[in-house]
């Protein structure tokens, strides 16, 4: 699923969040991938607001850092956009070729994208036969705004690097998802049609202030979601229940959880037990027929204390963490691999961005 792509040879996976940049780089050896080279590198903060960059020289320069401390030569960069300047939609269409489709996609946009086509950039992917016609084809449709395309490669280009590849935040947790085994791989071209009432696989990656939802079905695209919530709502909560700044509050969900009270994790699970029940519900709208069985849980706040304990109550349904690092290498000697594995549920976005090296 090659999205506004290039082919690079080499090519590094960059996740620039609101927290901070982190940076992987992939290498295929004989036991399969293996982590060649990591930084991260918080970000002020203000640096990242609602996934535009507001300081675009403080995000190049840490981008300078980050790879450095990576110690690696390439400067081709894999990079993910998410947020409301991204439309993806699938829609469903008589069958044809790619090539054909290549013809009349901006037709096809104007009718789903709610922006001037001239605005931004298009791409698209064919799923194969459709859920709801099989005599049809679905195919995923994704709009993304140039300015904010733009903007990300000019920070690119300040730090010495090239965008060689912008992605969808959703679509790299998919493609870490298939590395590890969580969903199934394959293409448009061997892929089946799933029987009804086999179980789908909700993917969530929640990081400081950005959630990004993939329900996955036997290997396709179900139902994507990207919704401003996170690991700073709960620092709000705690800031304002503890009557602490919010460099105290974040400084105490990191390091002394036990003293947060009760009231303001309470307050943060409600939040996010209500945006993951309303994108269960969206979904289930469409594709009831394909029921959630399971939530994979990664990114920053999924290192939060008991959360899938949390959200298996609440979801009544089986939540848990997923640690990428458990099914890749680490090649490099210089490489910290107690502080990667601890922090592995942080890595599925970057992770993601970094495999793009390997499409064909």
């Amino acid at each position: 699923m090659s999205l506004f792509s290039k082919q690079s040879s080499g090519l590094m996976g960059v996740d620039i969040s609101a927290s901070g940049i982190k940076l992987v780089e992939l290498a295929r050896g004989k036991n399969g991938y293996e982590i060649s080279a990591y930084a991260y590198v918080s970000l002020p903060e203000g640096a990242i607001v609602e996934n535009s960059i507001a300081q675009p020289q403080a995000v190049s320069d840490a981008l300078r850092q980050a790879v450095a401390v990576a110690g690696t030569s390439s400067r081709d960069v894999a990079l993910a956009v998410s947020g409301n300047a991204v439309i993806i939609k699938t829609i469903t269409l008589p069958v044809m070729s790619e090539l054909e489709l290549e013809g009349q996609i901006e037709f096809e946009a104007d009718q789903h994208v709610p922006y001037d086509i001239e605005d931004v950039s298009l791409d698209f992917f064919i799923q194969g036969a459709s859920l709801d016609d099989p005599e049809q084809m679905d195919v995923v449709l994704v709009a993304c705004k140039r300015e904010i395309i733009e903007q990300y490669q000019q920070v690119m280009e300040e730090a010495g690097l090239r965008a060689a590849c912008i992605d969808c935040a959703v679509f790299a947790i998919e493609n870490a998802a298939e590395m590890c085994q969580l969903v199934p791989g394959g293409t448009a071209d061997d892929a089946q049609l799933p029987e009804q009432g086999s179980e789908a696989t909700m993917l969530v990656n929640i990081g400081a202030t950005m959630m990004n939802i993939n329900v996955c079905i036997a290997g396709r695209m179900g139902f994507v979601r990207d919704q401003f919530f996170g690991g700073q709502h709960l620092s709000e909560a705690i800031a304002q229940t503890q009557a602490l700044s919010m460099a105290a509050a974040e400084q105490l969900k990191v390091e002394q959880f036990d003293a947060i009270q009760p009231a303001a994790l309470q307050e943060f699970y409600m939040g996010l037990t209500s945006e993951l029940t309303r994108s269960l519900d969206f979904y289930n709208a469409s594709r009831g027929s394909y029921p959630v069985g399971s939530v994979c849980l990664t990114g920053g706040t999924a290192l939060l204390p008991n959360i899938a304990d949390e959200l298996t109550r609440a979801l009544d349904m089986p939540v848990r963490v997923i640690n990428p690092l458990e099914h890749l290498h680490l090649s490099a000697t210089s490489l910290d691999a107690h502080y990667l594995k601890r922090h592995g549920p942080m890595l599925m976005v970057p992770l993601g961005l970094a495999l793009r090296k390997f499409d064909r």
